[in-house]
């Protein structure tokens, strides 16, 4: 009976384990054509939100222009049919473009936005991953204003704060909060898939768990996902995510054996082999 459990927990461990090495060299992301880019929704007055060609994007409306949350996968016809939405509740120029990730399906019109007329705001890291990704690498549309870790963006009646509270999904994941609509944008931390760890791009399944914690810290009533519906609980903030998925709540000396050099090929190769063992801890 022991023998058959340990067998089990055995198997567990091994398919986990391939797991995290199949998102380590596909490099985490969900890019491709073939997704129809959906109908506007209203999330709350003044916010709305655009599924499917991509990840999901977000529009603030405010009285001095529009504040647009990801871009999509690459392609005219994405460009086209999110303009053909936004066009559908406003007429106002957009003014700005906030990345919360380089992943192709998260920048991949920025450049139509940019030709526009719009400034592209995102994270230092993100330029960096953006330019060195062999997915992105060709994707113009590089941000135009960059910031180190925090950020406050104000437009018109609003305000938005971008928040970098670690690595997790990728190396320069950005949390996107409206503090006066009371939403999250917090893009692939949670999805309604098996949640995907770019350690190639600086992803961390250790510091997942940070990041979680820096949006729980939020008031907040509604948590926008990559990709999915609007999460309307704190509890499903943690049950859509790598960290609350496959992770204990404490990995202390796993982080602290992980930490040096941060985000080299060194620290993330470290990484790659210690998840399997956090796992199997987890699992015994």
């Amino acid at each position: 009976m022991l023998r058959k459990a340990f067998s089990t927990v055995a198997v567990m461990v091994i398919i986990c384990a391939a797991s995290v090495s199949v998102f380590a060299q596909r490099g985490g992301g969900r890019g491709g054509a073939g997704q129809t880019v959906e109908k506007i929704k209203m999330l709350k007055p003044n916010l709305y939100e655009i599924t499917g060609g991509g990840a999901n994007t977000l529009i603030r409306v405010t009285n001095q222009g529009l504040i647009v949350v990801d871009t999509k996968n690459p392609g005219d016809d994405n460009y086209n049919r999110l303009m053909e939405e936004i066009r559908s509740v406003t007429d106002q120029p957009v003014k700005f473009v906030i990345n919360t990730h380089h992943h192709p399906d998260h920048v991949g019109t920025n450049q139509k936005f940019i030709d526009a007329g719009a400034q592209v705001v995102a994270l230092e890291a993100l330029k960096t991953w953006m330019g060195n990704d062999p997915r992105t690498k060709d994707i113009p549309g590089r941000p135009t204003q960059t910031f180190a870790k925090n950020y406050t963006l104000k437009l018109g009646d609003a305000e938005v704060r971008l928040y970098s509270f670690g690595r997790g999904h990728t190396g320069d994941d950005t949390m996107v909060y409206f503090p006066d609509m009371k939403v999250v944008m917090v893009s692939d931390q949670i999805t309604d898939a098996t949640p995907i760890v770019d350690f190639a791009n600086g992803g961390s399944a250790l510091e997942w768990t940070k990041i979680l914690d820096g949006v729980l810290g939020l008031d907040f009533d509604q948590a926008i996902p990559g990709r999915g519906d609007p999460r309307k609980s704190r509890q499903t903030i943690w049950a859509g995510s790598f960290s609350r998925h496959f992770m204990p709540r404490s990995t202390t000396n796993f982080q602290k054996r992980c930490k040096r050099k941060a985000g080299t090929q060194e620290a993330q190769e470290r990484e790659r082999n210690l998840v399997p063992l956090v796992l199997l801890v987890f699992l015994l």
